[in-house]
This record gives structure tokens, sequence and C-alpha cells, in this order.
């Protein structure tokens, strides 16, 4: 019984391994395009490489279509419709061309980062939590008193999500979560230092 449930826990762990480097590898395809849009958006001292790191917690680098409700698309996950005014003003008619889905996820980035900084919390954990769940981080971290992710997960009260298989998950997980998704997938495509413009923690 315990070397069938060894062989069960192994090949759990070779297919979670296997799965994990397929993620790695489809991102850093989209890695050199990522940098190029985050650079022409932010200059040439943006840390690109959590830009990637979003890439693989929103869709695992995948070209997919969200099953969110929402019509969210490509790798990184962006709802056009909701973004086509701005974007069309930014010379981004279309996100289905790799280029142009990475130039509308800087811009949108770039977007989060005004925000935050606007809100005097220019962090880089606080801009994509607002790129994942909106601006209500703004509003957790003015609670809080502190631009700090514990301080302001603790002020966090959202709702609570309802998946289609029956399963719960509370906003405030999913949204804080993120930052340290972004973090922590970026460290495998990092190439250098944050620098001081561009603090994520």
């Amino acid at each position: 019984m315990a070397t069938r449930l060894a062989g069960s826990a192994i090949a759990l762990l070779l297919m979670v391994t296997t799965a994990w480097a397929g993620a790695v590898d489809r991102c850093r395809g989209y890695a050199q395009e990522t940098r190029r849009a985050h650079f022409a958006a932010f200059g040439l001292d943006y840390p690109w490489w959590y830009a990637v790191g979003q890439l693989q917690a929103e869709s695992g680098c995948r070209d997919v279509l969200s099953r969110d409700g929402v019509g969210s698309e490509g790798p990184a996950q962006i709802t056009y419709r909701w973004w086509r005014p701005a974007l069309d003003r930014a010379d981004i008619s279309e996100i289905r061309t790799t280029r142009n889905h990475l130039r509308a996820q800087a811009f949108i980035n770039h977007d989060a980062w005004r925000q935050a900084s606007k809100a005097e919390a220019a962090r880089l954990w606080v801009a994509f939590q607002i790129y994942n769940g909106g601006g209500l981080v703004l509003r957790e971290i003015g609670i809080a008193g502190v631009c700090d992710w514990q301080a302001a997960k603790d002020q966090c009260r959202r709702k609570i999500v309802v998946y289609a298989d029956g399963s719960r998950e509370s906003a405030c997980s999913i949204n804080y979560d993120y930052s340290r998704k972004v973090y922590r997938y970026g460290q495998f495509f990092r190439l250098g230092g944050d620098g001081d413009r561009f603090r994520f923690w």
C-alpha cells in the first residue's frame, strides 16, 4: 500500500513538474516581445520579467479565451470590449496579434501604475493587483494607512467567488495571491535588478 501511494505521489509530482516546465518554456517565447512593449510604455529601467510572470499567472502563457464570462482573451487575458476605446486611442486597433496583445498588456499595466502612483502607492504589487482586480486595493491601502501588502490584505473585505464546480474562494485571496504569483513567476525570467523607480514590494 505504501509503495503504491509513493508511486502515485511521484507520478503526480512528475505531472506537475512537466506542466510547470511547459509553462515556463511557453513564456520564454513571449519574453522579448513583452520586454520591448514594456520598455516602450515605461522606459528602459522597467523590470519587464514581472510582465512575463504576469502572463504565466494569467494563462500559463497560452493564447486562450477565458471561461470567466466577460471575454478575457490571450496570454494576458485582456477583456478587449472594456479596453477597446482606450487601446484605439493608443493606436492598438486589435489584440489578436502577439505584438499588439503585448502592447495592450503594457498599456494596461502602465495605466495601473499611473493609478497606483497617483494614490501614492507606487509599488508594482499594487499595479499588478489593479490589473487583476481593479482599484479596490487602493481603498484597502487607504484604510490600512500604509502601502504594505499584508496590512492592505488585512483590510480586504470582498465577495466570495463561487465556481461552476461549487467551490468557493474569497476575491481577496484571488487578488492578493495574484501579486505574489507574478513576483514568484517573474523570477524565472529575471535579467538584472529591479532598480529604485519600480519597486515590487
